[in-house]
């Protein structure tokens, strides 16, 4: 029975413990979590929560977990070494990170996120807060709108491909004409320019899209970065 009974309190003194300490924060692909950390492996982080209760996540959904605790940041990222790990900069800083320049829209998402939760945990609701809380809810609505690369190089190319391929049938014909019912179909102009148009169109659409997508990134970034700067201020001043 003592034995029992000094597991309880043992394991009541725990929980009071994480009661008390400052919340962590948890970020995924769709929510920021303030909560606890109470245990995390390769499968499932578990998380208590300030209203009470126990909230499973599973650990691929999980982007960054940041600390209130500094001694426990080695101890997680060798549980989770999948995870990005850090010390909470809100609290230990006083100020959010600004991003890298390999961060990637999930990231962007995720600091966007971050950026709104201390808006509206400031406590203020002048006009600045707000212009703020409207630039970063829409930045990270445009970054919702931005295509993986797999989705732009299977829309990108195919339809490029098909636009060149016609144009060079096109002059295919022109510098070797057919019959109406041979186009593209007899050994003449059009047979040749129709499939290396659509080769040359397919590859030009996909790298096209690649740069075009590492361009708006990098604009977004930009703007993300300076959004850090100008919420970080904000934060910081006082009422």
């Amino acid at each position: 029975m003592t034995a029992i009974r000094r597991t309880s309190v043992l394991g009541l003194a725990l929980l009071l413990a994480v009661a008390t300490a400052a919340a962590d924060t948890v970020i995924t692909a769709q929510e920021v979590i303030s909560c606890w950390v109470v245990s995390a492996d390769t499968n499932l982080v578990r998380l208590k929560l300030p209203e009470g209760g126990i909230r499973m996540l599973y650990t691929r959904d999980v982007y960054e977990i940041r600390l209130s605790d500094s001694s426990r940041v080695a101890e997680l990222t060798a549980q989770l070494p999948q995870v990005r790990i850090t010390l909470d900069p809100a609290r230990h800083a006083g100020a959010l990170d600004t991003l890298s320049r390999n961060a990637s829209p999930t990231e962007m998402a995720a600091r966007c996120r971050e950026m709104e939760t201390s808006l509206l945990d400031c406590g203020r609701s002048n006009e600045a807060v707000v212009g703020l809380l409207r630039e970063v809810r829409r930045e990270e609505a445009e970054l919702r709108g931005i295509w993986p690369q797999e989705t732009n190089c299977l829309v990108s190319g195919p339809i490029t491909g098909l636009l060149v391929g016609l144009v060079g049938a096109l002059i295919g014909e022109a510098i070797a004409p057919t019959t109406e019912t041979e186009f593209c179909l007899s050994p003449g102009g059009g047979f040749v320019g129709c499939p290396v148009g659509c080769a040359v169109g397919f590859v030009t659409g996909v790298a096209v899209s690649k740069w075009r997508r590492v361009s708006l990134i990098a604009e977004h970034r930009v703007r993300l970065n300076d959004l850090v700067r100008r919420v970080n201020r904000a934060i910081a001043s006082p009422p």
